[in-house]
């Protein structure tokens, strides 16, 4: 037996381990980070947002920890991680009808408001999960791979890790970061009873290279004109029972990378498993749809396809005795809108400093860790609902273009609030502001007229269900949807109710009209999200606008 006893052994070195180890390890703990592969290695949950970006911003300057500062944007990458990056300046969606060109009427390209702060990437992962265990290491994390723990046992004074090599170690906690074959769920049996999910998808993915830009296989009449384009972020086509994601690694100047990551999730009640190879499936959906084909004309899968079961699972509970399950040994839903990043990084904000001063009092009862395990039980039940109502909106255009629009109302007052916290640090200097994020109302728990996002998501599921239900056409769903929207007050940066207007540049003066009408109009649950001093930006360098590449030549159809 190993005889030196860590404060806390954390199983899994991919994102989430490797930041939390880094963490402990600069704030003088014994960490020992056990991976059962080696880095690099491949891994997918490659697209940030921005509150994952501002979370790791957060989680860099709460703790200090630089290296995960260097996460929180795309020149802080390609300056000190990895030449393998690319960027995430726009949320693009493109709703296709099968045999049929795309419709660029039925499209919705987002275009978030761009900062000094942070800036959103993709993460090629291999590098970056490598980088943040170098971090760990770097700060004094105990780094073992090719350690395959077999057995865990608990006792009053830690846990003992038994491996398939014949070591032993001992810990006075264990995190539990490994994903969904978790030692500690199967060892307390908390897959069973677990809540029932409502999503149902599965996913066929690889990592490709060869093939054009979407805004290069469109005609002139079809360019949007809007101050991004489609190649400058992550790109989704929809299709009714399922979308697709491109990731471009290559879309920003400084990459060296020539990848892009591609995948097709599908649900699986429209598509259930037909046990034929994920390429071959993966192709015959795709010739289904001619501007799809277009898109991916020329692309080689460069690593073997990869196919999966049914994505979602979850547990009855997070944390134990000495234990805690974090992240993807928790849950997982599915990775529409990349929300499995966002949930990662604030599950770590919520875990951190707790369990730090349950090793300060040498004290790990359970209901210490109250707060991060209702946490990530809400935002894995808030997710599902999410993803679940995407899938049923992808159905037809009118429901899909209409559910987007709360999906983007939630993600705004999402970025909101993180990027309140950050200011309010900025202007103070003081790190107990970061502590406020944990007194926000959890995702599902406020009662009808207290929360605004809260009230129109359950406005929206209701009224889908009355439309799975066949007491409404998908027509008056969609509509009494844009009716809902159009009641509430909402920031005057869009047209909430119109369902013609699809596309939202957020360009400065509409930061400044969003925060013009929080601080005058916003309803008491918004306002108070408000209370920033938004010229602090202005001590923050600028960070450098990438030089724009060539314009692209438009196809001819």
């Amino acid at each position: 037996m190993n005889q030196e006893k860590y404060d806390v052994a954390i199983l899994g070195s991919g994102i989430a381990g490797s930041t939390l180890a880094a963490i402990l390890g600069r704030q003088g703990f014994r960490v020992l980070l056990l991976e059962k592969g080696t880095h690099p290695r491949f891994a997918v949950g490659e697209a940030m947002q921005p509150q994952s970006s501002m979370l790791m911003w957060i989680l860099g300057h709460r703790f200090d920890v630089p290296e995960i500062t260097n996460i929180s944007s795309t020149d802080r990458i390609l300056a000190n991680v990895t030449k393998n990056c690319g960027v995430k300046k726009t949320f693009g969606f493109l709703y296709h009808e099968e045999g049929k060109r795309q419709d660029i009427a039925q499209s919705h390209l987002l275009v978030p408001p761009a900062t000094p702060l942070v800036s959103e990437s993709h993460l090629f992962r291999q590098d970056i999960d490598h980088y943040l265990c170098k971090a760990a290491i770097k700060y004094g994390a105990d780094y073992r791979d090719k350690t395959d723990v077999q057995d865990i046992a608990f006792n009053d004074d830690g846990v003992v890790l038994r491996t398939t090599a014949g070591e032993e170690f001992q810990a006075r906690y264990l995190v539990d970061g490994s994903g969904h074959k978790s030692l500690v769920a199967q060892k307390f049996g908390l897959r069973e009873g677990a809540p029932e999910l409502r999503t149902q998808s599965r996913t066929i993915f690889t990592h490709m290279k060869g093939f054009r830009r979407y805004d290069d296989t469109l005609r002139p009449d079809e360019q949007l004109g809007l101050s991004r384009g489609w190649y400058e972020g992550t790109l989704h086509h929809m299709i009714d029972g399922g979308w697709f994601w491109i990731i471009r690694f290559d879309n920003v100047p400084g990459s060296e990378s020539d990848l892009t990551s591609v995948g097709l999730t599908l649900d699986m009640r429209k598509y259930p498993e037909r046990g034929i190879p994920p390429e071959q499936e993966f192709n015959e959906i795709v010739a289904r749809f001619p501007s799809i084909a277009t898109h991916l004309e020329g692309g080689v899968a460069v690593r073997p396809w990869v196919g999966t079961g049914r994505l979602q699972f979850s547990a009855r509970d997070s944390a134990g005795p000495r234990c805690f399950l974090m992240s993807h040994a928790n849950g997982f839903i599915d990775a529409l809108y990349s929300r499995g990043m966002i949930n990662t990084f604030e599950q770590i904000h919520a875990l951190a400093p707790r369990l730090m001063q349950a090793l300060r009092d040498d004290d790990f009862s359970p209901e210490r860790f109250d707060y991060p395990r209702r946490l990530q039980s809400a935002m894995i039940m808030d997710n599902d609902r999410m993803v679940f109502n995407s899938f049923r909106a992808f159905a037809t255009f009118p429901t899909w273009n209409a559910w987007l629009r709360l999906w983007l109302m939630n993600i705004i007052f999402g970025d909101l609030r993180m990027f309140r916290i950050c200011l309010k640090f900025l202007m103070t200097g003081d790190k107990a502001v970061f502590e406020s994020l944990d007194a926000d109302p959890l995702p599902l728990s406020t009662a009808p007229g207290e929360s605004l996002v809260e009230d129109l998501y359950r406005h929206g599921d209701e009224t889908f269900d009355r439309w799975e239900a066949g007491e409404i056409t998908a027509e008056e769903a969609s509509a009494a949807i844009f009716q809902n929207l159009g009641e509430s007050n909402l920031p005057p940066i869009h047209p909430w109710s119109d369902p013609e207007a699809c596309h939202l540049d957020f360009l400065p003066e509409k930061l400044g009209q969003m925060i013009g009408w929080g601080m005058t109009a916003a309803s008491p649950d918004i306002a108070r999200m408000f209370d920033f001093d938004p010229s602090v930006l202005a001590k923050l360098a600028p960070q450098p606008e990438p030089v724009p590449e060539p314009e692209a030549v438009p196809a001819m159809a």
